[in-house]
């Protein structure tokens, strides 16, 4: 009885260590996330950026020619001018992926991804 105790006991210690040791990581807190978007010759890089629901998330977005930079699900449009960096701020409340695009041109440019806390 005593044995099956101590194994039990030994057991339930291991699988509580697992359970710590392999969950999966959560940032129970937003962070603020800043990416730097350059546009040059229709492409942008980096082309996917990847937040948590949440997050406070500014895009730094630069281009070699004017354009209407927009993000689709969001509905947020910036308008950026060559040599005249700008910023698009932003709370990360919807999940899923987004496209990013120069709305004139209708081009996709690349993709946010804002995956649940």
């Amino acid at each position: 009885m005593a044995r099956s105790l101590i194994l039990i006991a030994l057991i339930v210690v291991l699988l509580g260590g697992l359970f710590f040791v392999l969950r999966p990581e959560k940032s129970a807190v937003p962070r603020e996330r800043t990416f730097d978007l350059s546009i040059k010759g229709g492409e942008m890089s980096p082309d996917e950026v990847s937040v948590h629901e949440d997050d406070r998330v500014t895009l730094h977005i630069s281009s070699d020619k004017p354009m209407e930079f927009h993000v689709h699900g969001y509905d947020m449009e910036q308008e950026i001018k060559p040599g005249a960096p700008a910023d698009l701020h932003f709370r990360a409340d919807l999940t899923g992926r987004f496209e990013m695009e120069d709305h004139e041109s209708e081009r996709e440019l690349g993709v946010l991804q804002v995956r649940p806390r």
